[in-house]
């Protein structure tokens, strides 16, 4: 694409270059490419050249930037701007070709769900032989072919050029977590949403947002800032009531809930049982009666918002209803595991105390006359203030509590497990086995065979994190391991 076709400017119209990339790392800078200069704390003249070396043609730096730009205008453009990240948004969107309608995005946001919500979305739009596309914490990639990235909600450059490659492969949907990190650091920014959905807010990321108000406002900037066609919230918690009060007067909002009858899509006749869930769905198309594989009262309202998003009518509501039954666990989220003379085994990627105490909770209503072995522990150089109450909560709904490492990475794994078990009562049934994969083995042993063992925290991650080692590490193949000993 021409560069006066990107960037209508007097100051670059004799330079109209064809630019053939973008991005914000100078080293994946090739030949004809822009390269935003982001204003970060650890910024080096480094990366100026390395871009300048690689290929860049024009360098877009904000405003705030400073440096000499003498001696380095005869290799490159450069080009000031007053926000590079919503400018980068800007041609990021021009660049790959991004309109308005050419593609539903569902955009996903709160603490808790996320994941599973994205999941189901891409699950049962397959089932309608619609191409789903997906960007999350479990990775990205077209239905069911879905593969590891580093972050949950990537830059709009990425995201951008995921939704241009899946376009061409003729994907109409596209199912994407939006975190509060991305919405912070504006990585979304200028993307029009089809639906925008809210699951929850709990206790995370207070080291990054510091108190639940910025937390809960960030989240709010994917109904205020973006465009979108409809809004699904859930209104079982605090912060899904308020989001239904500020846009109560939307036509085109949708809620859901577990409790409460004037919602647009709500639950009844809930009956846990060990082999899954069994409800009926009660909306504005009728009601319908569920009989699914799947554990948690939460799923139940991930279920939920997903029909909420994708049923647009009664034909669609009875044809996507109808396959729930179908819908498959996501990696590590409550996955099961059982072998004979072995007790019961739950793993789960649960690393708040909200997602904590609802995984408990729920187990306890599928397995009402089993003991449960609580195996946890939390990560290093995040969110301390949790701990303790993690502690507690375990405490409350466990018979036995085994506390290990979960991604300490540079923090001492005394001190937070020192912080967890100041929730815990002192005469509670509890253990510390630091190394985590010894500490499963502890747990699934045919002593405990009539007994439920929940590993959480990990769920689908497949490293350990401590100092600044990174080691292969998989909760599900230390569990399928203890099993064959």
């Amino acid at each position: 694409m021409k560069l006066n076709d990107l960037i209508n400017d007097k100051r670059l119209s004799k330079n109209n270059i064809n630019i053939l990339g973008l991005s914000e790392n100078s080293t994946e800078i090739k030949s004809n490419y822009i390269f935003f200069l982001k204003n970060t704390k650890n910024f080096k003249r480094k990366y100026i050249n390395d871009a300048i070396d690689n290929g860049a043609k024009l360098i877009i730096y904000e405003k705030s930037k400073t440096f000499n730009l003498k001696n380095l205008q005869n290799n490159c453009l450069f080009y000031e701007v007053k926000d590079l990240t919503k400018f980068m948004s800007k041609i990021s969107i021009r660049f790959f070709n991004i309109k308005k309608n050419s593609i539903k995005i569902f955009g996903v946001t709160g603490t808790n769900g996320k994941s599973s919500v994205v999941s189901y979305i891409s699950q049962l739009l397959e089932k309608n032989n619609e191409k789903c596309g997906i960007i999350g914490t479990l990775g990205t990639g077209i239905y069911p072919d879905v593969r590891g990235n580093n972050l949950t909600t990537p830059n709009i450059i990425d995201t951008c050029k995921i939704i241009n490659n899946y376009n061409k492969k003729g994907v109409s949907n596209f199912a994407m977590e939006v975190s509060s990190h991305g919405l912070s650091q504006n990585r979304v920014f200028g993307l029009d949403f089809n639906t925008v959905i809210f699951t929850n807010l709990t206790r995370d990321h207070l080291d990054y947002h510091k108190n639940m108000r910025n937390y809960f406002n960030t989240k709010l900037k994917l109904f205020n800032e973006h465009n979108n066609k409809k809004k699904v919230v859930s209104i079982d918690n605090y912060y899904g009531k308020k989001i239904f009060n500020i846009y109560k007067k939307d036509k085109n909002i949708r809620t859901v809930s577990l409790y409460n009858r004037s919602a647009t899509f709500y639950a009844s006749n809930i009956t846990y049982l060990e082999s899954g869930i069994n409800f009926c769905i009660n909306s504005i198309y009728g009601k319908k009666n569920i009989s699914t594989k799947l554990y948690g009262n939460f799923t139940i309202e991930n279920i939920l918002l997903a029909i909420a998003t994708i049923a647009k009518n009664k034909k669609e509501y009875n044809f996507f209803s109808d396959r729930i039954s179908n819908l498959k666990p996501l990696d590590g989220r409550l996955n099961k595991y059982y072998k004979k003379n072995f007790p019961i085994v739950f793993v789960d990627f649960a690393h708040t105390p909200d997602a904590i105490k609802k995984t408990l909770v729920s187990i306890k209503k599928h397995y009402p006359e089993k003991d449960i072995i609580t195996l946890f522990g939390c990560g290093g150089e995040r969110s301390s203030d949790k701990r303790k109450v993690m502690g507690s909560i375990a405490d409350k709904y466990s018979n036995e509590i085994i506390i290990t490492n979960d991604n300490p990475r540079n923090e001492n794994p005394n001190k937070i497990v020192n912080q967890i078990v100041e929730g815990i009562n002192k005469n509670s049934n509890y253990r510390v086995i630091f190394n985590r994969s010894s500490a499963i083995k502890y747990c699934i042993t045919s002593k405990n065979k009539n007994k439920i063992v929940l590993i959480l925290g990990k769920g689908h991650e497949k490293k350990q994190i401590q100092k600044n080692k990174v080691v292969y590490f998989s909760d599900k193949e230390e569990v399928q391991r203890a099993f064959k000993l």
